[in-house]
């Protein structure tokens, strides 16, 4: 492996490990939260209904596969086939956006905004935060489209590294849909 691939791998690792640690975090002040509450959801709060955040779940795990489609098509030099998965990864983590804000609008329609307690709080919080990520992602899946010319060792290797984001961001909200939408 050249050096050039090492501090690339070396990047990604340290990038994921940063948010595995803050989205740790928030799991962590979302467990205790949630532990010491007699009931859940909290008084005044009603669930959330899970059709919005199911469809998300859907949305992002769909990408997920499409991500991995295509690093598969870089790798055995394909390049069309790489854009076209990479390009339908896009249109997909933009729906996943999408549906983030009709569950914001559905939130905010329901009485919950981000000043109503410390529920609503981290309702906001994590999607916010999640959402920032995500965009990050997209970036990056525009980066490629724009890239992806060819599948040199270095093309293949940016695929590499973005895929392992995105399916990172993918993990992190599965996660998030059981724990808080479902549980």
């Amino acid at each position: 492996m050249k050096r050039a691939d090492l501090q690339s791998n070396l990047a990604m690792t340290v990038t994921l490990i940063m948010g595995a640690m803050l989205f740790t975090t928030l799991f962590m002040g979302y467990a205790i939260y949630r532990s010491a509450s007699t009931y859940w959801p909290p008084m005044g709060f009603a669930k959330v209904a899970l059709g919005l955040p199911t469809f998300s779940t859907f949305l992002i795990l769909v990408s997920s596969l499409f991500c991995y489609l295509a690093r598969v098509a870089t790798q055995v030099r394909k390049v069309e086939k790489a854009r076209l998965y990479l390009h339908l990864t896009l249109i997909l983590g933009l729906a996943f956006m999408l549906t983030q804000g009709f569950l914001w609008s559905h939130l905010k329609a329901t009485g919950v905004y981000v000043s109503s307690g410390i529920f609503a709080s981290i309702l906001y919080g994590f999607t916010w935060i999640h959402a920032a990520h995500v965009i990050l992602g997209l970036g990056t899946l525009l980066y490629l489209e724009i890239v992806l010319k060819n599948t040199s060792d270095s093309t293949i290797r940016k695929v590499i590294n973005v895929e392992k984001f995105w399916h990172f961001l993918g993990i992190i909200w599965l996660i998030m849909y059981f724990t808080i939408f479902v549980l």
